[in-house]
C-alpha cells in the first residue's frame, strides 16, 4: 500500500487486533519497489478499481431504470420507497468502499458519482410522487 497517514492509521489497529487474538502481524514501512514493478502494481490495482466502478455504474443504471419503471407503473407505495432508499444506500456504500481501496488514483469514480447524483434526484422525485399519490400533499 502507499505510505500514507491514512493507510498507517487503518492497518495499525488491524495489526494490533491480530496480535491481541494471538496472531502475528508485521507492518513494513519504507519498502521500495523498482519503478517498473511499482508502475505495474499501480496499473493492476487501478484496473481492478476501474472494473469495480464499471460494475457500480451498471448497477446504478439499472437502479435508475427501476425507479423510472416504478413511477411509470404508478407503484408509488411507501414500501417501494423504503426499498428504493435501501438500494440507493447500498450503491453509495459500495462506491465509498471502492474509493477506500483506490490507493493509486483510478479515475472511473467520476461516472459513478455523476450517476449517484442522478439517483438522488430520482429518489427525490419518487418521494414527491409517492406523497402526491398517497394524498398527503397536493401535486
Amino acid at each position: 500500500m502507499p505510505d500514507r497517514a491514512e493507510t498507517r492509521a487503518t492497518f495499525g489497529p488491524i495489526a494490533e487486533k491480530i496480535t491481541a487474538f494471538g496472531g502475528q502481524a508485521t507492518l513494513v514501512e519504507g519498502a521500495t519497489l523498482d519503478p517498473k514493478r511499482e508502475a505495474d502494481l499501480a496499473a493492476q490495482t487501478n484496473a481492478a478499481r476501474e472494473e469495480e466502478y464499471a460494475e457500480v455504474v451498471r448497477e446504478t443504471e439499472l437502479f435508475l431504470e427501476h425507479v423510472r419503471r416504478e413511477r411509470e407503473h404508478r407503484e408509488l407505495t411507501f414500501a417501494e420507497l423504503e426499498e428504493i432508499e435501501a438500494d440507493l444506500g447500498k450503491l453509495k456504500r459500495w462506491v465509498e468502499q471502492i474509493r477506500g481501496r483506490n490507493h493509486f488514483g483510478a479515475t472511473a469514480a467520476g461516472r459513478a458519482d455523476e450517476l449517484l447524483v442522478q439517483c438522488d434526484a430520482a429518489l427525490a422525485a419518487f418521494i414527491e410522487a409517492a406523497y402526491v399519490h398517497s394524498g398527503e400533499i397536493s401535486g
